[in-house]
Order: C-alpha cells, then structure tokens, then sequence
C-alpha cells in the first residue's frame, strides 16, 4: 500500500506548483487592474471641468437680468462686475527697437489682457493683427528712461488699454470692453 500511496502524491505536487504559477499570474492581474482603477479615479478628480455651452448661457442670462441690453459691461465700476475676470494672453512676447534718443535699443513686452466678457475674447484674437500692430506703434516710442519709473509703466498700461479699447470699439460697438491689461514680460537692453 506505501507504494500506491506514493504514486498519488506525486500527482499532486505538479498540480500544487501549476496552481502556484495561477496565483502569481492572477495577483499581477489584480494588481494591473488596481493600478489602472486608481489612474483612471485620478485623472477624472484631477482634470479641469469642460466648459458646458448650456451652462455658459444660463450664467450669461443670470447675469444680464434687470438690465437693458446695452453692452456698456466696460463702464461698471470694479466692485460691479459679475463673475471672475476673464484673462486673455497674447502668445508670443512684442519685441520693438526704440526710437532714439534712448540709452536702450530694444524693449521687449508680452502682456495679458483682462476683462469680464466672455465675448471679448474671440473678438481679440480676430483682430489680433491689428492690436499687436498698434502695440509695437506705442512702444516703438517709448521713452527708456520713464519706463524704468512705476509711473512710466502704468502710464503704459493706461495707453495700450485704451488703444485696445478704441479698436475693440470700432469692430464690436462695446465702449471699454477691456478692464485692464498687465504685463506679464517687460525687458529693456
């Protein structure tokens, strides 16, 4: 009988290491599928929300009751504004030689605009062009010295928002439509 019982053990024991080989394989697929679980839960916690068009609109008809349908949002005072500011960057930096007398010969700019109208912003990069241009026409005349003051740069500002504005004007009908705009880059050499 010590024979019989012999050959029956040794049958067992490639079955045992088989099933050994099956639990390793079925933990690294556990453990895969795990690891992509938590992935996927944490992109979605972590992506931004994508912007909802019915959304957008009923914010945008919140926001315009009790008002006349003039698009005079520029004209409200600060604490008016309904909403978070609306940042718009122009892309690339505007790089301009300074007209002489200046002790430097290049200044370079690159500038956020900031505004509350959810509209204004594809109207800016239409007519992109056109503002960069009038950008460069302002700085190309810069004077160096003044520039280097805080009153030279906010004197700049106020000159390039305005320049917007009465562009933004002329191809939209809103009267300051552009709240403020800041420079995010500002080098002279």
């Amino acid at each position: 009988m010590a024979k019989a019982e012999a050959p029956a053990e040794a049958t067992e024991s490639p079955a045992k290491k088989g099933g050994g080989k099956l639990l390793i394989i079925l933990m690294i697929v556990i453990i895969v599928l795990l690891l992509a679980v938590v992935g996927i839960g944490a992109f979605l916690l972590l992506k931004k929300p994508a912007a909802d068009p019915h959304a957008a609109g009923a914010a945008e008809t919140h926001q315009t009751e009790g008002h006349d349908n003039k698009d005079d949002h520029g004209d409200k005072s600060a604490g008016e504004h309904k909403g978070p500011p609306i940042t718009i960057t122009l892309d690339q930096p505007i790089t301009v030689n300074l007209s002489e007398p200046n002790d430097a010969k290049l200044l370079q700019v690159q500038l956020d605009l900031i505004t509350y109208d959810a509209k204004l912003e594809p109207e800016v990069k239409a007519n992109r062009a056109e503002i960069i241009n009038d950008i460069m026409l302002i700085l190309s005349d810069v004077n160096a010295a003044k520039l280097r003051t805080r009153e030279g740069k906010e004197a700049l500002q106020k000159q390039i928002k305005d320049e917007i504005n009465k562009i933004l004007e002329k191809r939209t009908g809103k009267k300051n439509a552009l709240d403020d705009v800041y420079f995010t880059k500002l080098l002279m050499q």
